[in-house]
């Protein structure tokens, strides 16, 4: 009899860790376009969407000039540049997930 019980439990343990589910969770990915240069007075629009007044974006300066950091989801994105009007940068890129893509501004 008791035999039974100590296989009837090992049973009903079994059964329960079978369903036992541990979840994985995964962050949102995340990827950045960073802009160097001269970015005064340079507008983006990202994707014909996304407009960015990089001057008022400006989080931190390197050795040549401004830069600015943007987060972006991982893919390919349309990215176009402009300054009072007159296209400077137009081009298209694929950021990979949890990378940087820098961008030169003239």
């Amino acid at each position: 009899m008791s035999r039974r019980i100590i296989i009837l439990g090992f049973f009903f343990l079994l059964i329960i860790s079978c369903g036992y589910y541990e979840g994985i969770v995964q962050p949102t990915p995340q990827s950045y376009l960073s802009f160097l240069g001269n970015t005064k007075n340079a507008v983006v629009v990202i994707d014909d969407v996304t407009k960015l007044n990089l001057d008022n974006e400006l989080i931190g300066s390197d050795g040549q000039g401004k830069s600015v950091l943007f987060q972006i989801a991982p893919g390919k994105h349309k990215v176009v540049v402009t300054r009072m009007g007159q296209e400077i940068v137009n081009r298209i890129i694929i950021v990979g997930d949890g990378a940087t893509k820098e961008i030169q501004v003239p």
